[in-house]
Order: structure tokens, then C-alpha cells, then sequence
């Protein structure tokens, strides 16, 4: 029996080509087909109210949840933006999947203010939004995780 001695530096890249090419099945995914309506949850504002940011948010925040929750969605954005990610460097896993989001579509993460950004997601159609990030992440398969609880979701 013999062995092959690999060197160092070509079984790291050998790994990252494997973990990189690996196909992916997203077992909870939030990531809806567009027929699904207003399931479907895509765009900055959208990515930036994701509960874990906004659970985030409020470790720094003065404003009440009250105040908060009776917000409309852009002004909970923009908030959360600038709380998060303009004022603080963005170092959680919750913050750090935004940017890297962000840097895959092009997008420049260091922006001030969200006018740009938006209008970039305003530019796209859901359908071909989804497109991009099924091959971005290389998935092959994603199974929703519907509330049978929820009557928007059950049907």
C-alpha cells in the first residue's frame, strides 16, 4: 500500500474547490417562487427587516418596539441600515450575509444611505431575482417551510 503525500497548500485548495462546487439543497429556505405573492420576501428592504436584524437592531436602538413596529417597512430599513451598518462595522453572521448578498450582486455594501440600492432591486423582476440567486448559491433544490398555522401560507 502506498501513500501519497499531499502538500499543504494543494490539500487547502483542494477542500475549497470541493466546498465551493458542492451542489446545495436549502432545507429551510425563504426563498419563494414569485407565485407565491407576498410570500415571496426579496430586496434590500426585505433582507434588512429579516427578524434576526431587527432583533439586532434593538440591542442598539432607543426607539421603542411600539414606535418601531408602527413603521412602514422602507423607514424599519433604513433605520436598521444605519443603525447596523453605517454607524457600527456589520461583524454577526445576520449582518455579514448582507453584505456578502450585497457584493454578489454587485452592490456596493458601503453605501450611506439605500437610494441606490433600491433602485438597483426596483430594476429587477422577482422571477429573474430568484434566477440569480439559485445559481449565485448554487442551489439545486430549496424546500419552503410553510405554517399550516398561517392561512396565507397553507393554500
Amino acid at each position: 500500500m502506498s501513500v501519497v503525500v499531499t502538500p499543504l497548500a494543494s490539500l487547502a485548495d483542494v477542500v475549497k474547490k470541493t466546498v465551493f462546487t458542492a451542489p446545495v439543497h436549502d432545507i429551510h429556505t425563504h426563498l419563494y417562487e414569485p407565485a407565491f405573492g407576498d410570500l415571496l420576501l426579496w430586496g434590500i428592504d426585505d433582507l434588512l427587516t429579516y427578524h434576526y436584524l431587527v432583533a439586532e437592531f434593538f440591542r442598539f436602538s432607543r426607539i421603542s418596539y411600539e414606535s418601531f413596529w408602527k413603521l412602514d417597512k422602507v423607514t424599519q430599513a433604513d433605520l436598521i441600515w444605519n443603525e447596523l451598518f453605517v454607524k457600527r462595522s456589520p461583524l454577526s453572521e445576520a449582518c455579514r450575509g448582507v453584505i456578502t448578498t450585497l457584493q454578489k450582486l454587485g452592490l456596493d455594501p458601503n453605501e450611506e444611505n439605500l437610494a441606490s440600492i433600491r433602485s438597483w432591486f426596483a430594476s429587477q423582476k422577482p422571477a429573474h431575482h430568484v434566477e440569480i440567486f439559485l445559481k449565485l448559491d448554487g442551489l439545486v433544490s430549496v424546500f419552503m417551510n410553510n405554517s399550516p398555522f398561517d392561512p396565507a401560507e397553507r393554500s
